[in-house]
């Protein structure tokens, strides 16, 4: 029945995140989370997302940016390492707070930067990038993040999901060696994984399907309404 669960829920979530280019970690870690327990989510999806990042950015290839891709994959890989670290020495109830208070923060932050309409030089793109690598390789979420910023630097919708699926994908990877390398990355982690993650392919096959069908209006309330949520969910788990 677990089994079963996990790849209901991939399959469901990365359709979710086929239609919006962000939340991939973030949805399935909170349907996830009551099933194999918090401390395990992060490494479990590392696997998992690394299917989905890699099946998305290739259903999506023709729309991929890749300077936009460059200047935040760069500075984004060695900070996923030391944010995997920092993750490990974390216990569960705080892990859960660091999540919601991730989740929720991306939220104001990306209103205030679409209010003053933010024009992203190629400096300020690798700055957000570094940001973004800790936080992906010790929450799940930051992807919200990054919303305003590549938009702001001249992506369409489309070539921000495609994108941002290729920067997901390598710090899947770095996230899943960090998270291997100290020991997190077991039997049984491997195996709902690799499962998890062959049921994400058919849910992005969906997902571009409606994408081309949304407006983006829709596209941004989607996003805000999966991460208000999210957020609330995770804080409630660091505080009950």
């Amino acid at each position: 029945m677990d089994i079963f669960l996990v790849c209901l829920i991939a399959f469901v979530t990365a359709g979710i995140t086929g239609i919006t280019g962000v939340a991939g970690g973030l949805l399935p870690a909170v349907f996830l989370t009551p099933i194999i327990g918090i401390t395990s989510v992060m490494p479990v999806l590392a696997i998992m997302l690394l299917f989905g990042s890699v099946s998305r950015a290739w259903i999506n290839r023709a729309s991929f940016h890749r300077d936009a891709f460059c200047r935040i994959a760069i500075p984004a890989v060695p900070m996923v390492v030391l944010g995997g670290i920092f993750y490990a020495q974390l216990e569960p109830k705080m892990i859960a707070l660091m999540l919601g208070s991730v989740v929720l923060a991306s939220i104001p932050i990306r209103r205030i930067a679409k209010s003053y309409e933010i024009k992203t030089s190629r400096g300020m793109l690798s700055g957000v990038g570094g940001v973004f690598g800790f936080l992906a390789g010790s929450s799940t979420g930051p992807g919200l993040l990054l919303v305003p910023f590549m938009l702001g630097y001249g992506l369409s919708r489309t070539s921000f999901v495609a994108t941002l699926a290729v920067i997901a994908a390598l710090t899947h990877v770095a996230r899943a060696a960090t998270f291997g390398s100290i020991g997190l990355i077991g039997q049984e982690v491997l195996i709902l994984g690799l499962i998890g993650g062959a049921a994400t392919i058919p849910g992005n096959m969906l997902g571009k399907v409606i994408l081309k069908k949304m407006t983006n209006h829709k596209h941004e309330i989607l996003v805000d309404l999966m991460a208000f949520g999210g957020g609330v969910n995770f804080l409630y788990l660091a505080l009950a």
